[in-house]
């Protein structure tokens, strides 16, 4: 695997449109979105070699919204298709390259992983909560029970090493990055959770050791960013200051 791009800086309103080359793979990113994450770790968990355009996402590059009408990341290109949404990319990756494929075959199994990945959607509508208390951090107490709520269901959910099994897999890669948002949110002091050992061994020990594997597996590291840059983009983000696209790069 090739990933290419990864760390280059945003592209925004004014540039020019990068030329791709025949047969090449493309996937349009930004660095510190959630939904972007998950079409970027699908991608480097089946090895597919990839350039990587970052996007500002605020001031959006005009011939982007060709790709995407909305202006959004993700979106994966290759061979004159594209392909937007990150609840659609990884099927139509295992699709295109079912030599590398992560759900199952057997459609009983496919539809369980599925479904799963679609309950674990409650910790990305957890996120909010953690993003009111940076706008107004007397809300603590009131926010931060909905996140060990749904921490709980998830630990619950969690019945062999990985959600997909005894490998990371569909459900996992289209969770873990909001998982990692409530983890930026600990360098925060916005949610009481330790940064090591995230989210807390006691509560959550089978949750603990699978966001240890994780964050630690090749995948991951190979396409996410640090927790001090990530929590102070999401920071800004939820407290409406200026983002910095390209927060943590050499100029």
């Amino acid at each position: 695997m090739v990933l290419t791009g990864v760390n280059s800086k945003a592209l925004r309103k004014g540039s020019a449109e990068p030329p791709l080359a025949a047969g090449a793979f493309r996937v349009y990113n930004m660095r510190f979105c959630p939904w972007a994450l998950r079409a970027m770790l699908y991608v480097a968990a089946k090895g597919i070699d990839a350039e990587v355009i970052n996007l500002n996402v605020t001031d959006k590059a005009e011939w982007y919204f060709k790709k995407h009408y909305l202006g959004k990341a993700p979106a994966v290109e290759h061979n004159g298709k594209v392909v937007i949404e990150s609840g659609f990319i990884p099927e139509y990756l295992d699709d295109a390259f079912p030599e590398s494929r992560i759900l199952p075959t057997d459609p009983f199994e496919k539809v369980q992983q599925k479904l799963l990945a679609d309950r674990l959607t409650a910790v990305a509508h957890a996120v909010p909560n953690l993003f009111a208390v940076m706008r107004d951090h007397s809300l603590k107490d009131e926010k931060q029970p909905k996140v060990f709520e749904v921490l709980k269901m998830a630990e619950d959910l969690l019945v062999d090493e990985f959600y997909a099994g005894s490998t990371p897999g569909y459900p996992d890669y289209l969770s873990f990055p909001f998982f990692e948002k409530i983890w930026w949110a600990t360098a925060l002091n916005v949610v009481d959770l330790p940064k090591e050992s995230f989210p807390g061994k006691e509560e959550y020990p089978k949750l603990t050791k699978w966001f240890d594997a994780m964050i630690k597996s090749d995948v991951v590291q190979s396409v996410t960013q640090p927790l001090e840059h990530g929590a102070a983009f999401m920071n800004a983000y939820a407290t409406h200051q200026p983002m910095d696209y390209d927060l943590g790069l050499d100029d």
